[in-house]
């Protein structure tokens, strides 16, 4: 059941974590539209197109940083209601720190399920087609995003790269060379491998095109030389960031059939999945400070309490989920450590009295 104190506690709470979490977001926004601008005046990138890409990455700050909006708004939402002596007259009713808990996490679920889906849904392609644009606008359309793979020119020569792997190889390379509107050669190479400045091909088909008609080749290697490199590569067809869950899932299956590792994208999946048991965690924290030990000091005080747990889980997730990868820890320990963490020390402060 949803009573008036579930609506009433919901309403203070969301409208604060709403106003936080859109302050975040441009606030995000705008720290990266000024990282962005030294691509002004590469290629076709202008001061509109920076605006655009960064308007379609905006949903996707919101995601991000919905768990942090949840603590601070928490903070300052339930802290209002407690200097106002609302929840002291609401536990002379009756109501007990579980009822008032279970009354905001009714409030955040829906909350949690609609922004799980938008990150689901919604960010992705709007996420895809953004880095698409970036990197067509900055390479003069010289080099193309798409569902098919990476497309470059180079001179008078198109090449399709399907896919790459973890290791920056390539694989499933197509290239086509023409004379004006003609096409002479095609040639398609299984895999492809990085080497000082060149790039290896490995088990190459090819076909030449003339006016008598078409001669098909085998090759072991070839050196193909072109304006990519490993680096590049992986900014082009970064997925970890931008693939959902299934998505991600698919990813970590393909990967592993070809040998390859898929640790980081198994932390890349952990992190989406257990994103809303740690929004759950920060509204322990924020409750914390209404029944806890900091419930006795003054609201200013309380927000940058807020502002320190909500930057120590970042510090401490930001040590432990690349250390999973460094040292070979399982990523589901990575993603989850600092959640527990925060977890414990939130029922820590719950139960401790001022």
């Amino acid at each position: 059941m949803y009573g008036i104190l579930d609506k009433y506690i919901g309403k203070n709470l969301l409208l604060y974590v709403l106003v936080i979490a859109i302050c975040l977001t441009l606030l995000i926004g705008l720290i990266t539209f000024i990282d962005k601008t030294r691509y002004i005046g590469r290629g076709t990138i202008d001061f509109l197109f920076l605006c655009e890409y960064i308007l379609l990455l905006l949903p996707g700050f919101f995601v991000s940083f919905f768990p942090l909006s949840v603590l601070l708004g928490g903070v300052i939402g339930l802290g209002m209601m407690a200097r106002n002596s609302e929840i002291v007259i609401m536990q002379s009713t009756g109501l007990s720190r579980v009822n008032i808990a279970i009354s905001a996490l009714k409030s955040i679920v829906p909350a949690v399920i609609l922004v799980m889906a938008v990150g689901e849904y919604v960010v992705p392609p709007l996420e895809t087609f953004a880095t698409e644009r970036l990197t067509e606008e900055s390479n003069e359309n010289r080099i193309t995003v798409s569902k098919s793979g990476i497309w470059l020119r180079e001179g008078n020569s198109f090449i399709g790269i399907q896919s790459s792997l973890s290791d920056g190889s390539l694989q499933n390379i197509v290239r086509y060379d023409f004379e004006g509107n003609v096409l002479k050669t095609e040639s398609r190479a299984q895999s492809g491998f990085y080497n000082k400045g060149q790039w290896e091909m490995h088990n190459i088909v090819r076909r030449q095109y003339s006016e008598f008609g078409v001669e098909t080749s085998h090759l072991p290697t070839e050196q193909w030389k072109l304006h990519l490199n490993p680096e590049r590569v992986e900014i082009i067809g970064s997925t970890s960031n931008i693939l959902t869950i299934k998505g991600l899932i698919d990813y970590i299956s393909y990967l592993e059939d070809n040998g390859q590792v898929a640790q980081k994208y198994r932390l890349e999946l952990y992190n989406k999945l257990i994103a809303p048991l740690t929004t759950v965690v920060m509204l322990m924290l924020a409750l914390s400070t209404v029944f806890g030990p900091l419930r006795s000091i003054n609201m200013g005080a309380r927000i940058l309490s807020g502002i320190t747990l909500g930057f120590g889980y970042y510090v401490l997730n930001q040590i432990f989920a690349p250390s999973s990868l460094v040292y070979n820890i399982p990523p589901l320990f990575g993603a989850s450590i600092s959640t527990v963490i925060f977890g414990i020390l939130a029922i820590v402060l719950l139960r401790r009295k001022s």
